[in-house]
C-alpha cells in the first residue's frame, strides 16, 4: 500500500503536484503550501470527528471510539508532518484517509435508513458491519504509514549514531 519514505522519491516524480510538494518550485513557497495542506488536513479531521461524535447515535457501537483512535493516531502524525514536511506519497495517502475514505465512509453509512443498516444485505454482511470493517482497515492503513514515515526519520538517525561513534570513538588502533 505504501513505499518507504526516500528523499528522491518526490523530487523524481514525474508528477507536477508532486514535484511541487518535494520542492522543485522553492523551497519558501513549498514549505508554505504544504503547512496549508497539513493545517487544512487538520481541520478537515476534527470536523469529521466532531460529526462523527454528534451523529454518534445513528451509527453502530463500537464506530465513534474507532473514529477517536484514527484521531488519535492522525493528529501526532499530522503535528509531525508540519515539521517534517512529507514526500508526495505521504500527502497524498494522508489526504486520502482524511478527505476522502473516512468522511465517505461515515456519510454513506449515515445516509441509509436506519432500517436498513442493520440488515445484512447483498454480501451476507450487514451495512454496519461493513462500515467497522472499513474503519478498521483505515486504523491499520494509518498504523502502516506512521510506521513508514517515522521510521525513515528514525533510520536517519541510527545512521548519524553510527557515523558520530566511528568518527570520535577511540579504537585500540590509536596511538596515545
Amino acid at each position: 500500500m505504501f513505499r518507504r519514505r526516500r528523499a528522491d522519491d518526490a523530487a523524481g516524480d514525474a508528477d507536477p503536484e508532486a514535484r511541487r510538494v518535494a520542492g522543485a518550485d522553492g523551497p519558501e513557497q513549498d514549505e508554505a503550501g504544504i503547512t496549508g495542506q497539513v493545517g487544512q488536513l487538520w481541520r478537515e479531521l476534527a470536523t469529521t470527528v466532531r460529526q462523527a461524535n454528534a451523529d454518534g447515535g445513528r451509527l453502530p457501537p463500537g464506530v465513534v471510539p474507532i473514529v477517536r483512535d484514527l484521531d488519535d493516531a492522525l493528529r501526532p502524525l499530522l503535528e509531525y508532518l508540519r515539521v517534517r514536511p512529507p514526500n508526495g506519497e505521504e500527502l497524498r495517502s494522508l489526504t486520502a484517509i482524511i478527505s476522502e475514505y473516512l468522511p465517505q465512509a461515515l456519510r454513506d453509512y449515515l445516509a441509509l435508513p436506519p432500517r436498513y443498516a442493520e440488515r445484512p444485505g447483498v454480501t451476507g454482511t450487514s451495512p454496519a458491519d461493513d462500515l467497522i470493517r472499513q474503519l478498521v482497515l483505515l486504523d491499520e492503513g494509518v498504523s502502516e504509514l506512521q510506521d513508514l514515515v517515522y521510521s525513515g526519520d528514525a533510520a536517519k538517525l541510527a545512521i548519524q549514531a553510527r557515523f558520530l561513534d566511528t568518527k570520535f570513538r577511540r579504537s585500540d588502533l590509536d596511538l596515545e
